[in-house]
């Protein structure tokens, strides 16, 4: 059972931790820009503080932990570095309940999480809870 797990991640190269960093400084960057936009949106059309503020961290929120769902499993800041999250057991691109999986604990965990893409297969804790990892397109 366990070939038949690796043997459809073997002829995919797996991206270095490098750029994986870059990848989510990038998906950072997006995330916290879309929050901005909402809270500007928020002033423009007059919607309350609070609403607004909540509208912001919501859609924010949504695109850090779906993002890695989109078309190939390829967030925006994966897509601009080539590199995608698939199913390590098919090789299927990432699903949204698997981008879910991988992401709602990195928050919380940061850098602890981010450690572990040190390791052979370059596997953070996300990527083991959504049986996932991230591979050079």
């Amino acid at each position: 059972m366990k070939a038949e797990r690796d043997s459809s991640i073997e002829p995919r190269r797996l991206a270095s931790p490098g750029l994986r960093y870059l990848g989510q400084v990038i998906d950072s960057v997006i995330s916290f820009s879309i929050f901005m936009f909402m809270l500007w949106l928020g002033d423009v059309l007059g919607v309350s503080q609070n609403t607004s503020s909540l509208s912001a961290f919501s859609a924010a929120a949504l695109y850090f932990l779906f993002s890695d769902g989109l078309a190939n499993g390829q967030s925006l800041g994966k897509k601009l570095l080539g590199i995608s999250v698939i199913d390590s057991v098919t090789g299927k691109s990432c699903s949204f309940p698997q981008s879910l999986a991988r992401n709602f604990l990195t928050p919380l965990i940061g850098i602890i999480d981010a450690m572990f893409i040190l390791g052979q297969k370059r596997q953070r804790l996300g990527d083991m809870l959504a049986k996932t990892v991230v591979v050079v397109n």
